[in-house]
């Protein structure tokens, strides 16, 4: 999973300077607030953004799961070791 993490978190940073660079974009053309909503463009690029996040946050999850379970594995190994011994 690590290798999916640097990969979301790379294009995690891409998606957010092209969204942060079309909004300096339509801001130079007075566009702010709810009109920025109607903006195809701008609601491609925030939702681009927002699946990234979704995405590293599932593998944050998923990462800790793992963990969890090499825990429980260790420990369920550590306790029949110590029942034979």
């Amino acid at each position: 999973m690590l290798k999916d993490r640097t990969r979301i978190e790379r294009q995690l940073a891409l998606s957010q300077q092209k969204l942060s660079a079309y909004e300096t974009q339509l801001s130079g053309q007075g566009v702010t607030g709810k009109a920025k909503g109607r903006n195809a463009t701008w609601r491609h690029l925030n939702g681009d953004y927002r699946q990234l996040k979704r995405r590293l946050l599932a593998v944050a999850a998923l990462e800790a799961r793992e963990a969890a379970a090499v825990q429980r594995k260790a420990e369920l190994a550590a306790a029949g070791e110590s029942a034979e011994g």
